[in-house]
């Protein structure tokens, strides 16, 4: 995450001059605080009220989510949902999302879906029956930064002192809410098959929300098939915690693709990123830090990822942009990750991180970099750091990232095009390589989450591997 932060030692910013109900609201509450539905908005009416034409097909009713969710809850597909200022799901409650369900957030309030550690959220969508989060602005008005974005929290470990970290009110008249604890295996629920779009809503100025925010969340959560697209910042950002994540797709965000911090220490597998060359700043595609300070505390972030492909703007526009900034004392294993596209394609930022790679515990390995944009760069890596000054060199301690790629045990390729042009298309992206990158790749391990048999490099076998592309559930557009 670069210097426009959402969640760092505070998990959020205010939200400044909402008000909002503690209870669940629709459209329309009774004096006894039952829900009632807005008359204006049910299937037999328009958006604007009217009778639909003939012919055409009946709008959905509209309902409005604000407040805290406080018992059990079902949204279902024969509704669409506008989700408007800070909406809770509280401990011990469970909200369910249908398939094909579209929840809207509006951009004047802010809004946000905040799940509680010790809250669920399940939804669970499928291929061509996504859930989607949206703006509520027409189509073709929608934009980055629209609205807010979702927050999961949960009780698993994070690294901050005590092993809890603070919500500080996102309203300035609402305690604040804990994440983090001492169960790893904890779940917040279920999120597969999901779309994330048009958030990043700004709180305050250089904060912004992110497209989908993990804080303390345990492998006890199921995630898979998530996009996040147009965000204006992160797509996905891991706060500490274990959670497992399979098959995550960003594009088009405003800030970094895949960011962790705060002792995050759990798998993934299959990441594509694709960013766009329209926006001009320092979107790296992998951002890993231990946490903001670069500290010694424990745990250290140290999450194993396998079988990534990131591409970059494909254009020379930025001058410190990289497919994988690695800093601030985090420790990660890398294997199989495909860098594309970016100005360099790799940076260790500091001496501590540096400490990782001279014990072994951050190490990249059976990758490929190739297409780097500046010409500075070094065998499509790093740039030259000897004799250089910033942003070409940095306070790493003098590690040299070129000569660390490139030595022989590590396996790396950086030479070899992968000719994977057709990933930089933003409407009909072909994310796969011409044929299989093998002859280096690791093989991932069978431990019940990883998928052994992609021992190749990148997130897709070839160009026929279409889990990103294929159904309905993530959008390429370029906007």
């Amino acid at each position: 995450m670069s210097s426009r932060t959402f969640l760092r030692t505070s998990l959020f910013g205010p939200l400044v001059g909402l008000a909002l109900p503690l209870a669940v609201c629709f459209t329309a509450c009774s004096d006894d605080g039952s829900l009632s539905v807005d008359a204006k908005r049910t299937a037999a009416t328009s958006p604007t009220g009217n009778p639909p034409s003939s012919g055409a097909a009946a709008p959905k009713a509209l309902e409005v989510l604000k407040g805290d969710i406080k018992t059990a809850m079902n949204l279902t597909a024969a509704k669409e949902y506008l989700l408007q200022g800070l909406v809770v799901v509280k401990t011990g409650t469970t909200l369910t999302i249908e398939k094909g369900t579209t929840l809207k957030g509006d951009a004047r309030s802010k809004a946000i879906l905040l799940v509680e550690a010790g809250a669920k959220l399940i939804a669970e969508g499928t291929e061509d029956e996504p859930i989607v989060f949206t703006s509520q602005a027409a189509p073709q008005d929608r934009r980055a930064g629209d609205w807010g974005g979702l927050v999961l929290l949960g009780n698993a470990p994070v690294n901050m002192p005590g092993g809890k970290g603070n919500v500080e009110g996102i309203l300035t008249t609402v305690q604040g809410t804990q994440f983090g604890g001492t169960d790893p295996d904890d779940s917040s629920g279920v999120l597969r098959y999901v779309r994330v779009e048009y958030a990043g809503v700004v709180l305050a100025q250089d904060n912004e929300v992110n497209g989908v925010t993990f804080a303390g969340v345990g492998r006890g959560t199921r995630v898979d098939h998530v996009q996040v697209r147009q965000a204006l910042d992160d797509c996905f950002e891991f706060f500490g915690g274990t959670v497992d994540a399979k098959y995550l797709a960003c594009q088009g965000n405003e800030d970094d693709g895949f960011d962790w911090d705060n002792g995050y220490s759990g798998r993934l597998q299959f990441l594509v990123l694709q960013q766009s060359p329209g926006h001009v700043g320092e979107d790296n595609g992998i951002e890993g830090d231990n946490d903001a300070q670069g500290s010694a505390n424990l745990p250290l972030s140290s999450p194993t990822i396998f079988n990534a492909s990131l591409f970059g703007k494909n254009a020379d526009v930025d001058n410190a942009q990289y497919g994988l900034l690695l800093r601030r004392n985090t420790r990660a294993t890398l294997r199989n990750v495909l860098v594309s596209g970016f100005e360099a394609s790799l940076d260790v930022r500091d001496v501590s991180t540096h400490a990782g790679v001279t014990e072994g515990a951050l190490t990249l390995t059976n990758s490929l970099f190739w297409n780097a944009r500046n010409t500075a760069v070094l065998d499509n890596i790093a740039y030259p750091e000897k004799g250089a000054t910033p942003p070409n060199k940095d306070n790493d301690g003098a590690l040299s990232e070129v000569d660390w790629v490139k030595a022989t045990a590590h396996k790396n390729l950086f030479s070899v095009d992968p000719k994977t042009d057709r990933a930089f298309d933003l409407e009909k992206p072909v994310f796969g390589p011409a044929s299989p990158l093998v002859e280096t790749a690791a093989t991932p391990p069978k431990d019940g989450f990883f998928d052994p048999s992609a021992a190749y490099v990148g997130a897709f076998k070839d160009q026929s591997d279409d889990w990103a592309t294929r159904g309905r559930w993530a959008v390429w557009s370029s906007r």
